[in-house]
């Protein structure tokens, strides 16, 4: 199936762009799809969500004792139990479920801990995300559910540190996260939350690094300063680590996108996962009982 037979991905529009420090932001504006959940920051503050780890590295249990579903994105991060964890794809949880997740870990020198997480507040980057993408979509190829490759994100951020000389002793994501933190924050100072959009395309050195929308504004701004942070942190890394980019304008992008070939898979929670490629781009898109609420694409290789 292709997105342009489903939403009116034509009706979009490309909004003027700026720059935050070396990344190149392209509003989008429009309307796909609907509201009415909480995120999963949101759930943790309120307790109205336990992540428990469980048996093994690669899942999680999430159960939601709201009132309200909960919606998370792929590479959001749950900080505790005996690792770091990001969430290897989209979920939704309607309340008073409990379902098992695939994670991957992004902490590789830590192994106690409680069996409890806590919220992250932070999404990994568009080059590590990408890379996430790709590895998953492998899986699912090889009929072997939502899996990542999870050494080979273990060394990207591994050759992340080294080059950035940030010192982690659990070789942990986070940690790179915390030491440039305060740097991301001087940066996003002043940042205001960009107006009717529901997503962005980032670019560096006019090549793009990724994107990520919405279907409405109300859903992106729960979620804008925390992707603008790993999109600028990403800006930062690429001074020192080559990261995965395309020559395309943002004109081009939403054209592969629209038109990508993607195959539809039944979420592990709530909903389905559409993913697939055009030329070299790979597009993800999440939707439940057909109101989309999210669209991420990255250059694929």
């Amino acid at each position: 199936m292709k997105p342009k037979d489903l939403w009116s991905f034509s009706n979009l529009k490309i909004g003027s762009p700026f720059f935050i420090h070396n990344v190149k932001i392209y509003p989008i504006e429009g309307k796909l799809g609907d509201d009415g959940f909480t995120t999963i920051e949101e759930a943790i503050r309120t307790r109205s969500v336990i992540l428990k780890d469980i048996h093994g590295v690669d899942k999680i249990s999430i159960q939601n004792t709201g009132e309200r579903p909960v919606f998370a994105i792929d590479g959001e991060e749950v900080l505790g139990a005996r690792q770091n964890r990001i969430l290897n794809v989209d979920i939704y949880i309607e309340p008073q479920k409990e379902y098992v997740v695939p994670v991957t870990c992004i902490e590789q020198h830590r192994w106690e801990g409680s069996p409890i997480f806590s919220e992250g507040g932070f999404t990994i980057t568009p080059s590590l995300r990408s890379t996430l993408a790709q590895t998953v979509k492998e899986s699912l190829e090889k009929k072997q559910g939502f899996k990542s490759n999870q050494s080979l994100i273990w060394s990207q951020i591994d050759i992340t540190l080294k080059a950035t000389r940030i010192s982690s002793l659990t070789s942990s994501f986070h940690d790179i996260y915390k030491t440039l933190n305060d740097v991301i924050e001087e940066l996003m100072e002043g940042l205001e939350t960009i107006e009717n959009s529901i997503g962005f395309l980032a670019y560096i050195k006019d090549e793009f690094i990724g994107c990520d929308f919405f279907g409405s504004n109300p859903i992106y701004r729960r979620f804008e300063k925390k992707l603008l942070k790993s999109y600028i942190l990403d800006g930062y890394i690429r001074r020192y680590v080559k990261g995965p980019s395309i020559p395309e304008s943002p004109e081009e992008v939403m054209s592969l996108i629209s038109d990508s070939t993607l195959k539809k898979h039944q979420s592990p929670t709530e909903g389905d996962i559409l993913i697939g490629n055009k030329e070299n781009l790979l597009t993800k898109i999440f939707t439940t009982q057909g109101n989309l609420l999210h669209v991420a694409a990255f250059p694929a290789g």
